[in-house]
């Protein structure tokens, strides 16, 4: 009895250390990802032909390994870095990239650098941006630089869309954060003060000649307006000497009459009249 016990009981054990060491386990692929077998003995070792979009895969832990891929947009927030123009200027560049993964390139990707994808970021992905902003900056001058920045931008991107895509590396959204150097920053500063100063002064010398003109024609209104006044009362006295006649004054003075004769006192109570010529 005893012993049965103790052979049940040195079972158990050796089952728990079985189940302990056996190598067979699974990984779930979760949808957005990409995972690849990787047989680790046998004359096919290295990445099979099998690729796992998404599920559960069991493996045998001690010939395979699983390595996941993810698929879906990468943020990388890079540090800065200088970069020189073909005139010695040197600006500052804070490069941020946004990228997926093609999927049917996963294999590729991890035959060809056998790193996990964040290694593969910090090593391969950010030699390549750095090595395109300093090729493209070689062909342009500090003031192209600032006056076209999209173009150097847009330079910048079509090395990448093109380097970063024939590994399997998607291009999708790049942010340089140029800074230039604080000698051209400063020029450009007085540069955009003397223009707003030019345009300020246009503007006043057009408002001052504007308000010029209205002074003018208002002027110019009032003139003609005396002149056309006093035309009309000329006109209007000539008009009046050429109708006044001496029949017309005495028809005047007789409409004024109140019909009485005009008297004066030549002592006593004697009245004279005197006739009106």
């Amino acid at each position: 009895m005893k012993r049965n016990i103790i052979i049940g009981v040195l079972s158990f054990i050796v089952l728990l250390v079985v189940l302990a060491a056996q190598p067979f386990t699974f990984e779930n692929i979760d949808a957005g990802n990409v995972g690849i077998r990787i047989n680790l003995y046998g004359t096919d070792k290295g990445v099979d032909n099998i690729t796992i979009v998404t599920g559960r895969v069991w493996y045998n832990t001690w010939t395979t390994k699983i390595i996941e891929f993810p698929t879906f947009t990468q943020s990388v927030d890079y540090e800065s870095f200088v970069i020189t123009t073909k005139d010695a200027a040197e600006f500052k560049v804070d490069p941020k990239l946004n990228y997926h993964i093609n999927p049917d390139k996963v294999p590729q990707i991890y035959r060809q650098y056998r790193r996990p994808l964040g290694e593969i970021q910090q090593g391969f992905m950010k030699n390549t941006i750095y090595d395109a902003y300093r090729i493209v900056a070689n062909s342009f001058t500090s003031d192209s630089v600032m006056s076209n920045r999209e173009v150097f931008e847009d330079r910048v991107q079509n090395v990448l869309t093109t380097t970063l895509g024939r590994d399997g590396f998607i291009y999708d959204q790049l942010t340089s954060a140029i800074t230039p150097p604080p000698s051209l920053r400063q020029m450009i500063d007085e540069k955009n003060t003397s223009i707003q100063a030019r345009l300020k002064a246009e503007n006043m010398a057009k408002q001052a000649e504007a308000e010029a003109k209205v002074i003018i024609a208002r002027a110019e209104g009032q003139a003609k307006a005396t002149l056309i006044k006093a035309r009309a009362e000329a006109e209007a006295n000539q008009l009046r000497q050429k109708t006044i006649t001496p029949l017309l004054i005495q028809q005047e003075w007789v409409a004024k009459w109140n019909g009485v004769l005009p008297t004066t006192n030549a002592g006593g109570s004697t009245s004279l009249m005197l006739g009106v010529k």
